[in-house]
């Protein structure tokens, strides 16, 4: 439909066009791919577009599992043996079993590394994933040729803090496709309960094994001690009797009451800046 006007001798049209088709404002959805011309890009694409499931599967792998080890008699603070420490009773199917899973592990963080790469390599291998991706699955592969460093103890329940950080980068992930600014608060309080968890996990493991050596705790009397120290409450029923778990729990104190707030400030800017 056209309009014409008349203004000081100018003749002006306006032309009223019809309203856009209905899916024309629909969102689009759009979608940046890298050039696939060599393999180190077809490989990041790959990661690009399987980035979730990946992670599902990493919190999977990442609950790997503890081998039983010794129980001894108990010793006094300073006396103590480190046998039970050191080393650990791990049947032949669970080695190989720890093993197939190191091996998995070690060639998918060097993949990681290798699509990673920008130059610096040292800024790969310094990572804090990357580290106790190693401390978990090198030893692993060094006891396939070295047989009598097959029950050498090796702190499995540290990949609780990988399995946290892939949660995290899952969590981000759905955040980002949601596009949902008032869900922020959520995902903080989300990951940092997470972080409390892997706080207590760690500590429940780590005193449950040293104390082999000395009080031959439990794994309910290390959750029991844990609860009851984290809370502030301390009955003192439960105490560890050496110094190495003495230790842990000194680190363990340290590090929440460091790592926690930091959380806790970060979620608090972030749910503002989503809630305004």
């Amino acid at each position: 439909m056209a309009f014409r006007a008349q203004f000081k001798g100018l003749v002006l049209t306006f032309t009223a066009f019809p309203p856009p088709p209905k899916y024309l404002k629909d969102p689009v959805q759009v979608e940046f791919y890298v050039n696939e011309n060599t393999f180190k890009e077809r490989l990041k694409l790959f990661f690009i577009k399987n980035q979730r499931s990946r992670n599902v599967i990493f919190v999977w792998r990442k609950c790997g599992w503890d081998c039983p080890k010794q129980n001894h008699s108990g010793h006094q603070l300073n006396k103590f043996d480190w046998t039970p420490i050191i080393w650990v009773n791990r049947p032949l199917p669970l080695w190989g079993l720890q093993v197939l899973v190191a091996f998995i592990s070690f060639l998918e963080s060097m993949l990681l590394v290798y699509l990673g790469y920008k130059g610096n390599l040292w800024e790969q291998l310094l990572r804090v994933p990357f580290m106790l991706e190693m401390m978990n699955t090198a030893p692993f592969l060094i006891t396939v040729f070295w047989a009598p460093l097959r029950n050498l103890f090796i702190p499995v329940f540290l990949n609780c803090w990988l399995a946290k950080h892939a949660l995290e980068n899952m969590i981000n992930d759905l955040h980002r496709a949601i596009q949902r600014t008032h869900s922020a608060m959520f995902n903080q309080v989300l990951i940092l309960v997470c972080t409390l968890v892997c706080l207590m996990f760690t500590c429940i493991c780590g005193i449950q094994h040293l104390e082999r050596a000395g009080n031959n705790l439990t794994l309910f009397d290390s959750l029991y001690f844990c609860i009851v120290t984290f809370s502030t409450v301390g009955f003192g029923d439960v105490t560890p009797k050496i110094w190495p778990s003495q230790l842990l729990v000194v680190i363990m104190i340290c590090v929440a009451l460091i790592v926690l707030p930091i959380q806790v400030a970060s979620g608090s800017r972030r749910g503002g800046a989503g809630g305004s």
